[in-house]
């Protein structure tokens, strides 16, 4: 590699690191704001779970090279999408049975295929704050529903990407209150009572870890569909749990 390559390289790194600190900064000012505005209500009351409030979800499943009989190939998903359906409605029913939030699509419809392969950081992904400032943050921040730099949508819809495998242990990680996206791949959404998903929303609209082992928000197996009262006011009053 040449000098001016290695300049490059290295540029490109440090501009994608600026880039993704003004992310973060942008999404504490907004959670900020949002806590001490809108959602104040919920802040104090939201246990009441009343009245029913609206959370918008857009599911990305990308795609990956798969060899064809006749030698060639093509991209599939991947993730059957009936299966990542069948995950979006029990998400559905568990939201609105513990706090009375109804989730909604941001677009036409909850899934959105990508046509492309992305790139190896995405499709096996790492877990971590520090993909956050690296090729796959960068990656999905440019596939953010909602977001084009900066809020396009009062509502701040979650996006859930699909990728093939998350490396290192868990089966769906998040950015927690910092993100406005969660991370899974096909284990999260099979492993038991599909609590994966609801769970990891759940840490993206600022709920940390609960030590009750039948909590939603319980680090690992058995979480279940319970979750406490201020857990409510915290969800409830998110900026991504909005009233219209």
């Amino acid at each position: 590699m040449g000098l001016w390559s290695s300049i490059k390289k290295a540029a490109k790194k440090v501009w994608r690191a600026v880039k993704s600190v003004a992310r973060v900064i942008v999404r504490i000012v907004i959670t900020i704001i949002n806590r001490l505005t809108l959602g104040l209500p919920d802040l104090l009351l939201g246990f009441l779970a009343w009245p029913p409030k609206r959370l918008r979800l857009h599911v990305v499943i990308v795609s990956v090279k798969s060899s064809n009989p006749d030698g060639g190939e093509s991209l599939v998903p991947v993730v059957p999408e009936h299966d990542v359906e069948v995950v979006i409605e029990n998400t559905k029913r568990i939201y609105k049975k513990l706090f009375n939030v109804n989730i909604r699509s941001y677009s036409k419809s909850f899934i959105e295929i990508l046509p492309e392969e992305p790139p190896k950081e995405v499709l096996d992904f790492t877990c971590g704050i520090q993909s956050e400032f690296g090729i796959a943050g960068e990656y999905f921040a440019n596939h953010l529903a909602g977001w084009n730099a900066i809020p396009i949508s009062l509502t701040f819809p979650i996006t859930v990407f699909v990728v093939r495998e998350l490396l290192e242990g868990p089966s769906g990680c998040s950015m927690a209150v910092l993100g406005e996206y969660v991370v899974i791949d096909e284990q999260g959404l099979k492993e038991d009572k599909m609590i994966a998903l609801p769970h990891e929303i759940g840490h993206t609209c600022g709920l940390w870890h609960s030590g009750t082992a039948t909590n939603l928000m319980h680090n690992g197996p058995p979480a279940d569909e319970n979750v406490k009262w201020f857990q409510k006011n915290i969800l409830r009053s998110s900026r991504h749990v909005q009233w219209w």
